[in-house]
C-alpha cells in the first residue's frame, strides 16, 4: 500500500533539499575562486587590441625603480635621460598574491616610466644627473614618458607562458596611444620567461623580492595593511 505523504510536508522537503543543493554551489564557487577575482577587466576592440586601462594610478603602487641610460623594453630604443620606473597593480590581483602567492586570472600590472631632470642649472650630467635640493643631492623625476602592462588571461593567450601576455602604449610624454596589441614574444616575454621562469610565475618584481612584492615573515600582512585601510 502506498504510503501517503503530506502535500505541506513534501514541499518542506523539496525546498531543504534544493538550499543544500544551492549552498553546495556557493561553497564550490567561494572553494573554487578562493580570493576576489580582479576588479578591473582589460577591455578589447574588434581587432584584438587592449584598451589603456583609466585610473591605474589608484592601484597599488607596489614599487619604483631607476635605471640608467638603456634600451627601453617599450619600442627598443635608448632612452634620451635615465628613468624611473613605477609598478601599479591591480587592487584585488594584489590581495591575492599577497594572501596566496599566486596571482588569478586577470591580473593586471602597469610599469609607467619617468624621464630623470636633466636641468643644466640645477643638476650634474651624466650618468645619474644628481640635483641640488638644499644642502643635500637627489635625483628628480621629470614627466612621464611610457607605459607597459602586464595582462594574465590564460584563455585569451593558452600558449603563453603563464598565459601572461604584455602590451605597450607608447614611448612619449602622455596622452598615451588608447591601444596596444599584444606584443610579440621576443619583444618582452622571452626575456621573463629567460629569467624568471614559472618558479615565480614570470612576474619580475616577484623573483627580485621587491618590498612591495614580499611576503615572507609577516611582509605580506604589513603589504596588505599599507595598500588597504579595510
Amino acid at each position: 500500500m502506498a504510503r501517503v505523504v503530506p502535500y505541506g510536508l513534501m514541499m518542506a522537503a523539496v525546498a531543504l533539499a534544493g538550499t543544500y543543493a544551492l549552498a553546495g554551489t556557493f561553497e564550490k564557487q567561494s572553494n573554487d575562486v578562493g580570493q576576489p577575482l580582479p576588479a578591473v577587466k582589460l577591455v578589447f576592440n574588434e581587432d584584438g587590441e587592449a584598451a589603456l586601462p583609466k585610473g591605474y594610478r589608484s592601484w597599488v603602487h607596489a614599487y619604483a625603480a631607476w635605471e640608467s641610460i638603456t634600451v627601453t623594453p617599450l619600442d627598443s630604443t635608448v632612452t634620451k635621460t635615465p628613468e624611473f620606473h613605477s609598478v601599479y597593480v591591480e587592487p584585488n590581483a594584489y590581495r591575492a598574491f599577497m594572501k596566496t602567492g599566486k596571482w588569478p586570472e586577470g591580473s593586471l600590472m602597469v610599469k609607467e616610466f619617468s624621464i630623470t631632470s636633466i636641468d643644466p642649472k640645477n643638476c650634474d650630467g651624466p650618468p645619474a644627473y644628481l640635483c641640488n635640493l638644499g644642502s643635500s643631492k637627489v635625483i628628480f623625476a621629470h614627466g612621464q614618458t611610457g607605459l607597459s602592462l602586464m595582462l594574465k588571461d590564460s584563455k585569451r593567450y593558452p600558449d603563453e607562458p603563464g598565459g601572461w601576455s604584455y602590451f605597450s602604449f607608447g614611448h612619449q610624454a602622455p596622452p598615451y596611444e588608447q591601444f596596444s596589441p599584444a606584443r610579440a614574444r621576443a619583444q618582452c616575454a622571452q626575456c621573463h620567461i629567460d629569467n624568471v621562469g614559472p618558479k615565480h610565475d614570470y612576474v619580475w618584481s616577484v623573483k627580485l623580492n621587491q618590498p612591495g612584492f614580499q611576503r615572507e615573515g609577516g611582509a605580506s600582512k604589513l603589504n596588505l595593511e599599507a595598500a588597504f585601510a579595510e
